[in-house]
């Protein structure tokens, strides 16, 4: 179990010393690791993808894309422009109190980072529900160690062999067990992971997981519970995770966990461009207090729009594939603008949202962070500094989903 756990760490060490030692810098749309280091940083590890060059995005490497969103879910580091502007990882205060850590504590962390962080809804198929990875992690409690875990055609559980692969990599890398992968298959749709085989280790978790942890996974109300309205109870007796998380390994030295310390600097005045289309856009100073819904006023009267109608913001990505964050009308989904600061949402200079407005008509701004600065007075309400271009009429007759840059 120790050399298992050991090989978890090994490749996070290489992650880690890669992004010290090379400090890649992201791309600026999505935030990401480019082509070229991802596949430079694929050639270090022991759980590698077979490619022959820099193809491939960080999604389509699953171990990369996995410590990636570890290291910034974990809070070890956080995505910010460094003292060059560009954008890169930058090492927190809670990545020298990991450096501390043994290795199974260092293994606990990381563990508990993905069951308690980790955007299950947002990064499996739709047909992955919380009722979904219990019941393979429930195969998986149930099974004898070597046992091969194949598809069944007839369960729910098929996407995990092909769209959703990706999870029994990370299971793979948490050191749960062998995958018996289907040589040369192409495409996200096509099966390629034939068996999972799980060791000791992984049936002996999937047991504690199911059983100790189920009310602290991520986004435990709507993957377990998406068609309850009642509220689901939760554990009131659990002070944090950590006091769950660290019996996984009985035993062993597992005392401590990360201190956060202070956190990322988030202050300072944020400026964003508001686009509606190409020659029509307004520029919008901001303090890191102000809310999502500070901006929405900000960009209504900016544009000389109404505000009789629904709205969200879309981050880290388009309106298709982001994560929404919806006006205070609609409450079943997280938290709303009026509870989320620009200081809550680790934007970085370049980084780019969207604002739906009006789900009807579907009006689209592109709203990009064109500066943050820490030293500027912090204005106490949204300004408007600049735009070009006349807003259209609210009420005429627009293209839906035609976007004009």
């Amino acid at each position: 179990m120790k050399i298992r756990i050991d090989k978890t760490i090994e490749e996070f060490q290489k992650f880690i010393d890669f992004i010290e030692g090379e400090r890649p810098v992201l791309s600026p749309r999505l935030g990401v690791i480019g082509k070229k280091d991802s596949y430079e940083l694929n050639q270090l590890l022991y759980y590698k993808k077979d490619a022959r060059g820099p193809y491939y995005t960080q999604d389509q490497y699953p171990i990369i894309d996995l410590m990636f969103l570890l290291a910034t879910l974990g809070g070890l580091y956080v995505r910010a422009n460094n003292e060059k502007g560009k954008l890169s990882l930058v090492e927190t205060e809670a990545m020298t109190s990991f450096r501390t850590l043994n290795n199974y504590e260092k293994y606990v962390y990381l563990l508990q980072s993905y069951w308690t962080k980790y955007d299950f809804e947002r990064k499996l198929s739709i047909q992955i529900t919380g009722y979904v990875i219990y019941n393979m992690l429930a195969v998986i409690a149930n099974s004898e160690k070597g046992q091969k875990i194949v598809k069944d055609e007839h369960d729910q559980l098929r996407t995990f062999y092909s769209y959703d692969a990706n999870f029994f990599h990370h299971l793979r890398f948490f050191g749960f067990g062998e995958i018996e992968p289907i040589e040369g298959a192409k495409g996200k749709y096509e099966d390629s992971v034939k068996s999972f085989i799980p060791n000791e280790l992984g049936i002996r978790s999937c047991r504690f997981l199911i059983n100790q942890t189920l009310e602290l996974w991520s986004d435990f109300d709507y993957l377990c519970h998406p068609h309850e309205e009642e509220e689901i109870p939760q554990n009131k007796n659990v002070v944090n995770a950590f006091d769950v998380f660290k019996d996984i390994l009985p035993g062993e030295a597992v005392m401590r966990t990360v201190d956060p310390g202070d956190g990322f600097n988030r202050s300072g005045v944020y400026t964003f461009r508001v686009s509606l289309f190409k020659d029509c856009w307004r520029e919008i100073s901001m303090s890191h207090r102000h809310s999502l819904t500070h901006l929405h006023n900000a960009i209504q009267e900016a544009f000389n729009f109404d505000d009789d109608h629904l709205y969200a913001f879309y981050i880290d990505g388009t309106p298709k594939t982001g994560r929404p964050i919806f006006c205070d009308y609609i409450k079943d989904h997280g938290k709303t603008t009026a509870e989320v600061s620009l200081e809550d949402m680790e934007l970085y200079k370049g980084q780019r949202l969207y604002y739906i407005f009006d789900f009807g008509d579907g009006w689209e701004f592109k709203i990009e962070v064109i500066d943050i600065d820490r030293k500027k007075p912090l204005p106490l309400e949204p300004v408007i500094i600049g735009e070009e271009g006349e807003a259209p009429d609210q009420d005429t007759s627009w293209p839906i989903g035609i976007r004009m840059y």
